[in-house]
């Protein structure tokens, strides 16, 4: 019979998942909600990036107070800044106003991020990397969703029922947020000067730079693939979004796909054959002369891609298992720059060639795979250690 305290964990896991399918609603809302609100160009601009700040400034302060203080009060607040700012957003009608409100939901979704991947590796220390590719899963979910409700804005459902739809769904997940027992704090009492010289181990800025290629590379091929099967095949834009939409697909079922990989390959196994099925999947997609083949493409770099990203939280999890939180933060964060960055350098690319964009996501593939490389070594753990 499963204990009480087995139960528990059990349960705390789910909810844990569940705040990740929040923050999926969260990073994709506002790209699925600004095609319905009637503002300048500037302002489209100016809130598609200020949830994408309020995440970031999250980010970096979350993880040294989850290691000092836990993960429970921080998520609750996050959970009503989410919810109070869907629930409140059909409302507004001036222009800050939506302002403070995109950035309160992207502290949210900041907070969110950043803890529920920390508890989640102290949770599985035996299994790290698997326990986070299946809350990224959930994180797919949501994701999904916010342009599944919003879509429907001009037919059944209106915006402003969607957005108190999400609103519901994220308030509902602070009922058992608030019923169970979390972790205690692994670095309590612990005064913050000596928690942050973790961060002068050179080794936390490997994985940061690891981050940096594979968030510039997916986000990158987020935007950019549609763009590419439309231009490189002659073809309709909703023709060429059948690529996009295959590519989320992937993605979504890579990350359950890799939890198979981790068990036969281990964790710089997984990371490697990922990076090997990016440049496959691009050199068929360069070469695709008709759509299929140019959604099989995008499919396979989507599986490529998908396993990555928490594989390498966790590996960053088993080197620095004491400090999680702050370790995470910091590389998270990176992870977040080079997101911003990586379409930005598809555009440039572009400039000579709509295929050229997928040098991106090459490259940062072979930088990926042979960085792992180097964490495997050891050596550069040693001395980083010895520090």
């Amino acid at each position: 019979m499963p204990t009480d305290s087995t139960r528990n964990r059990v349960a705390l896991i789910f909810t844990i998942d569940a705040c990740m399918f929040i923050f999926g609603i969260v990073l994709f809302l506002m790209g699925a909600l600004l095609p319905t609100l009637q503002v300048s160009n500037t302002h489209f601009i100016n809130l598609g990036s200020i949830p994408l700040i309020g995440i970031l400034i999250a980010t970096v302060f979350a993880g040294p107070i989850l290691d000092l203080h836990g993960a429970k009060k921080m998520m609750i607040a996050a959970l009503v800044l989410i919810a109070g700012s869907l629930a409140i957003l059909p409302a507004l009608r001036l222009y800050w106003q939506l302002e403070i409100c995109c950035l309160a939901y992207g502290l949210g979704g900041g907070i969110l991020n950043t803890s529920t991947n920390v508890l989640i590796a102290d949770l599985n220390t035996e299994s790290r990397a698997s326990a986070l590719n299946l809350l990224r899963f959930s994180f797919s979910g949501g994701a999904i969703l916010a342009p599944f409700l919003t879509s429907t804005a001009g037919g059944g459902l209106a915006t402003a029922t969607a957005l108190r739809v999400l609103a519901a769904v994220t308030a509902s997940i602070l009922i058992p947020v608030i019923a169970f027992r979390f972790p205690v704090p692994l670095r309590a009492g612990v005064r913050l000067r000596n928690l942050f010289s973790v961060l002068n181990q050179p080794l936390v800025w490997l994985f940061g730079v690891i981050l940096i290629f594979e968030s510039g590379s997916e986000n990158c091929i987020f935007v950019w693939t549609g763009k590419i099967a439309t231009d490189a095949l002659h073809t309709t834009p909703a023709r060429g979004g059948l690529a996009l939409m295959a590519l989320a697909a992937a993605l979504g079922v890579g990350r359950l796909v890799a939890i198979l990989w981790l068990r036969l390959l281990g964790n710089a196994g997984t990371i490697w054959l990922s990076s090997v099925l990016i440049l496959i999947g691009i050199a068929m997609a360069v070469t695709a002369r008709s759509l299929p083949g140019m959604i099989f493409a995008t499919a396979v770099i989507g599986l490529g891609i998908a396993g990555i990203y928490p594989t390498v939280l966790g590996i960053a999890g088993n080197h620095f298992s004491g400090e999680t939180g702050t370790v995470f933060g910091a590389i998270i964060a990176l992870g977040l720059l080079g997101g911003t960055a990586g379409p930005t350098a598809g555009g440039l690319a572009a400039r000579h060639g709509i295929l050229h964009v997928l040098w991106i996501p090459a490259v940062s593939a072979v930088a990926v795979g042979v960085l792992t490389a180097v964490v495997q070594t050891g050596r550069f753990y040693q001395r980083s250690a010895s520090r």
